[in-house]
């Protein structure tokens, strides 16, 4: 061969296959690879017999083995070169957790209640960062935003966290990455369960879930998951009321040809949890002592948080033969949403009126939205060899639309208000005014390449986006960015992979003018850029059983934080630049055949480098946090049908912005005891067991937030 030619290239590839007769149940099996290749990777572990995991697939116990979340394409944990943890339905029924942010509670590096208990949505932070919330690989929501769609974790067959910059694959992400929540899909195997739950703050919940063939042949096969729930939470007159009705519908002509469509409505209806509490009172005790966890600071006669959500999905992939896929994942939403609260004036270094400090005045804020959501993403997959290197090559596009109607109004009441010993009058609705329509989009062109050479395992991937925002024209603009990553792993015969990587971050600060307007204190707010250098190891010491670590250093420019403007308080202020160090280390899976494990333990060291307070700590982000849990049959003592469970988590102190308060530390103990004798599954669930009261948050400008108190939910379910 000349010096300056090109190693051939040979594309794996065979003939498109016929449709059998009748197909059994497609599964997503991994290929051989050509007899050329210097070291085939290992094949993922079966979730059960005859049945290979994929990254939509259910995940049998609580250790999956395979992931499309941080690779766009099913790619085994083992060789994927960035921390990503998954949370299966198994895990979220053992852990009787009833949303997203709680099922959060034991994935390392994850603050899962980062403001307390909140009844708006699943507001989580990933290694000192807020991140987005993605359903099926497109955006479902923003993040921190109020009235999206919040989906049950009932409804969800995974959740996967993926921590560390992803805008090379998934546009505008901040440094901590994102949350991936995987659909229930029709499945060809029948499974049919009906249930009921009941916990003590006056839930009253049905449930249901039933999938199977339509058609003998497995070509057509239905999927039906809905519940009903009747609720309350902690806090007095604030409800937790739920209607998700999710129909879905799958296409297989061929084995080589998947077409899923998945309709949701669902409707909340809930009030304000967050009371906007002073740090008096709740961080540290006044002359009166604590204010009542259950306290609501607002109106029962005008208080509402409603989200009336309407979607459709659409899920495809096609595979031409063995080297060539394609993929097409799309959706649209719309989104109906009513917001009135009334929540005390704690905007303060000293928010009490009267010297006997019981007294607060209070404001009133109301909002109604229309937001419409479009999202498509379409990539192709090849697979190729170079020689003794192997290629699996994604290219894609995706586009993201969302246009949002509403109109808002705020007021002030300057009425007393007692936080010990409230009392309740009726507040009128703000005089609302209709806000400027909002348009953004985003458009992104990606590249990746994962490749393979013996025992190294490498991945490039490159992205162009274009966002814009089109609102007043004092407020319109467009914006790119080219964002990367590069990884390299060592794949040892002994389950041990060592790995590297960097990693690009783009997060265009989008506001919707309702609250906040759409600027920063000062000016328009700048786009976010972060950057991530990550090391780590993923090991598989035995059979069902993953140990991960990782540490790294990420740096993250135009971090937004609450603005102290008393007269704002939902503004925002940006951080010149701040650092984020931290160690991860996860255990997950089955020790013996009758005891699962989870571990974890997260280190951040998070400091402002650049701008206001230089030196200082990020504001709420808790220095360390560990979390144990087991779950073990009762085999030995011939109770076969009989599962206990046990939690501890440790969520360590955290500070406010200018480092002035100390928000403590606090240590939660969780149980489960379950019976399972065939049919019917008994459930009984505890969590946060010594009702330990700790404050969750609390803001440079005077407000704090509560955390859950103890929580005992019994469930019944009966599959047929």
């Amino acid at each position: 061969m000349a010096e300056n030619s090109l190693p051939t290239v040979r594309v794996e590839a065979q003939q498109p296959r016929a449709a059998p007769a009748k197909p059994a149940r497609r599964v997503a099996t991994s290929r051989a690879a050509p007899s050329t290749r210097a070291a085939p990777a290992p094949q993922p572990a079966a979730a059960s017999v005859g049945r290979v995991e994929t990254g939509s697939s259910p995940v049998q116990g609580y250790l999956a083995t395979v992931s499309g979340t941080g690779t766009k394409t099913d790619t085994p944990l083992n060789q994927t070169a960035q921390s990503v943890s998954v949370v299966s339905a198994d895990r979220v029924r053992d852990q009787g957790v009833t949303s997203v942010m709680e099922s959060l509670r034991y994935v390392p590096g994850v603050f899962a209640e980062s403001g307390g208990v909140d009844s708006r949505n699943d507001y989580v932070t990933i290694r000192g960062q807020s991140p987005n919330v993605y359903l099926d690989g497109t955006r479902v929501s923003n993040r921190n935003g109020f009235n999206e769609w919040r989906l049950d974790p009932y409804m969800l067959e995974r959740i996967e966290v993926f921590r560390g910059p992803a805008s090379v694959l998934y546009g505008d992400t901040s440094t901590a990455g994102l949350v991936n929540l995987i659909s229930k899909r029709p499945q060809a195997e029948s499974h049919n369960e009906v249930g009921v739950s009941f916990d003590n703050f006056g839930r009253k919940q049905t449930q249901m879930d039933s999938t199977g063939k339509l058609t003998k042949d497995g070509e057509w096969l239905y999927r039906f998951v809905g519940l009903f729930r009747d609720g309350g939470t902690q806090v007095d007159f604030v409800p937790d009321d739920r209607i998700a009705l999710s129909p879905s519908l799958t296409w297989r002509p061929t084995a080589n040809t998947s077409w899923t469509v998945l309709g949701t409505y669902q409707k909340d209806k809930t009030g304000t949890t967050n009371g906007f509490l002073p740090r008096e009172g709740t961080l540290v005790p006044g002359p009166n002592g604590y204010i009542s966890r259950n306290r609501f600071a607002g109106d029962p006669n005008t208080d509402l948080y409603q989200t009336e959500t309407g979607a459709f999905s659409s899920l495809f992939e096609h595979e031409f033969n063995d080297a060539v896929k394609f993929t097409q994942n799309l959706r649209y939403a719309h989104v109906d949403g009513v917001y009135r609260s009334v929540y005390a004036n704690a905007f303060s270094t000293d928010p009490y009126l009267d010297a006997s400090r019981r007294t607060v005045n209070r404001y009133t804020s109301a909002q109604e939205t229309a937001k419409d959501n479009f999202t498509m993403d379409n990539n192709v997959q090849l697979k190729a060899l170079t020689g003794a290197l192997s290629h699996k090559v994604l290219l894609g596009v995706d586009y993201r639309n969302v246009e949002t109607r509403g109109s808002a109004g705020s007021g002030f009441d300057a009425t007393p208000f007692d936080l010990y010993a409230p009392v309740y009058t009726s507040l009128p609705v703000p005089t609302m005014t209709a806000a400027p329509d909002t348009r953004q989009s985003q458009t992104g062109l990606y590249a990746q390449d994962q490749m393979r050479l013996g025992p190294w395992l490498a991945t490039l991937g490159v992205r162009q986006d274009y966002a814009s925002t089109r609102r007043t024209a004092a407020d319109d603009s467009d914006r790119s960015a080219t964002t990367g990553r590069a990884s390299l792993m060592y794949e040892t015969p002994f389950g041990f992979n060592p790995y590297a990587t960097w990693a690009q971050s783009f997060n265009p600060v989008y506001f919707d003018g309702l609250y906040g307007g759409s600027t920063c204190v000062g000016g328009p707010c700048k786009d976010q850029r972060g950057e991530t250098y990550e090391v780590g190891f993923k090991y598989n010491p035995m059979p069902g059983l993953a140990i991960n670590a990782a540490i790294y250093d990420t740096v993250e420019k135009n971090r937004l934080a609450a603005s102290n403007d008393p007269s704002n308080p939902f503004a925002s202020s940006q951080i010149g630049q701040v650092r984020i160090r931290g160690a991860e280390l996860e255990v997950i899976g089955k020790v013996t055949p009758d005891f699962d494990l989870i571990a974890s333990y997260a280190y951040i060291d998070a400091k402002v480098e650049r701008g206001d307070y230089v030196g200082n700590k990020v504001e709420g982000v808790p220095t360390n946090q560990a979390s144990l849990w087991g779950k073990y049959r009762l085999s030995a003592v011939g109770l076969r049908d009989v599962t206990v469970g046990a939690g501890v988590r440790y969520i360590g102190k955290s500070t406010e912005e200018t480092n002035t308060y100390t928000i403590p530390d606090y240590t939660l103990f969780d149980m489960m005891i379950a019976y399972d004798p065939g049919p019917f599954r008994l459930q009984i669930n505890a969590n946060n067991i010594a009702d330990e009261r700790y404050v969750a948050a609390c803001y440079a400008r005077g407000d704090c937030y509560y955390g859950v108190g103890r929580t005992v939910l019994g469930t019944a379910t009966y599959r047929f």
